[in-house]
């Protein structure tokens, strides 16, 4: 007996290889990003168009693999349209967007080059995301025009010229390895790009990883906001309100404290904005405590995940019990970082990047 096209119709929810129960999910706008860059203080930070170029050193404590130590050292400042190119790249090579090159390939050297890859991961195959600066561009949130084309390549030169390096011990012996923050030629028509040895290979594994919902991290319209969405998306937890305090927010958007006074009061006027940008966010829950000191923040859960799966009743006890608390020690992240921060101008630009929220890619598919 035929089957009708109804019957025959597939599940929107397709199922992982056989040896597991877990489906992939078939469309979500989230980029699994390396905590370390996240996390550390002043590798991306909100700065005023056309501040001076000043050189950036932040050193962090991350684990990958084993507990390992990160200097990151750039001639210029990464801002926060650099950070979105570095979320986008992460989100492609997880949706399998990226070409595997191995060490037999004929390009293998010339992109060894390209990536001053040297030491520690020098010898693993790597993967390259062909991209044109347009689809770039509207990945990030911007739309597709020349200038923002131009823009996006800026933030690529950029992220190439800091240098990344790791030191590590494994079975007793200490692993050295260093090379840019990524590589890119410029072709024809497309761009090809190579991530440092620890994004690519985390966003492709998709574990220990903060995820970043891009569809939200474009709809945040400031620069400061998209600093504070990423560095709350990496940190908070989806069950329960943490406390956080106003100095250490500071810290971790600007990348380092206030010089001054009147410094942080105009930062503190950015910030309060910033969390009203989030908190405006669906699913998301920003509450200053009764004493004004710290701020409560709940992340909305990632589909598919264990958060997700709690009922309901049960997450509104967990958030109640947290927030009912007064809390009296500022939650800390798990990176230690400290930087050698750069010159960045006192009041912060508030202004927007250039485009309204666009519905992301339907072909970004991601499993869980």
């Amino acid at each position: 007996m035929k089957k009708s096209k109804m019957s025959a119709r597939t599940s929107p929810q397709r199922r992982l290889a056989s040896n597991t129960t877990r489906y992939v999910v078939d469309y979500i706008d989230h980029a699994p990003v390396w905590q370390g860059p996240v996390f550390a203080k002043g590798v991306f930070r909100p700065t005023q168009n056309g501040a001076p170029d000043t050189p950036l050193e932040i050193r962090w404590t991350s684990k990958f693999q084993d507990t390992a130590q990160f200097v990151l050292r750039s001639p210029r400042a990464l801002n926060i349209t650099d950070q979105a190119v570095y979320f986008h790249l992460c989100q492609l090579l997880a949706a399998g967007k990226g070409v595997v090159l191995g060490v037999d390939d004929p390009e293998y050297a010339a992109w060894q080059d390209a990536i001053a890859a040297k030491g520690f991961g020098a010898g693993d195959s790597m993967s390259l995301v062909c991209v044109t600066p347009l689809d770039l561009a509207a990945g990030i949130g911007l739309t597709r025009t020349g200038t923002n084309a131009k823009s996006v390549i800026e933030s690529l030169s950029r992220l190439a010229q800091a240098m990344i390096e790791r030191k590590f011990l494994f079975e007793g012996r200490e692993l050295q390895g260093t090379g840019r923050f990524l590589g890119f030629m410029i072709g024809d028509r497309n761009l090809r790009i190579a991530l440092h040895f620890e994004s690519s290979k985390l966003a492709e594994k998709r574990t220990r990883v903060a995820w970043i919902n891009m569809r939200e991290h474009r709809c945040v319209r400031s620069k400061p906001a998209k600093r504070l969405h990423a560095w709350l998306s990496a940190w908070a937890s989806p069950i329960q309100r943490k406390p956080v305090g106003w100095d250490s927010l500071l810290a971790n958007v600007w990348g380092e404290a206030p010089a001054s006074p009147s410094i942080r009061k105009d930062r503190m006027r950015t910030l309060r904005k910033a969390i009203k940008e989030v908190g405006k966010l669906p699913g998301w829950s920003c509450v200053i405590t009764e004493d004004g000191r710290q701020l409560l923040v709940q992340k909305p859960p990632f589909a598919g995940t264990t958060a997700q799966k709690i009922e309901p009743s049960l997450m509104g006890a967990i958030a109640g019990q947290a927030a009912a608390a007064t809390p009296s020690a500022v939650a800390v992240t798990a990176t230690d970082s400290v930087g050698t921060p750069t010159k960045v101008a006192g009041t912060p630009t508030f202004d927007p990047l250039e485009a309204a929220c666009i519905a992301g890619s339907e072909e970004l598919v991601f499993a869980l």
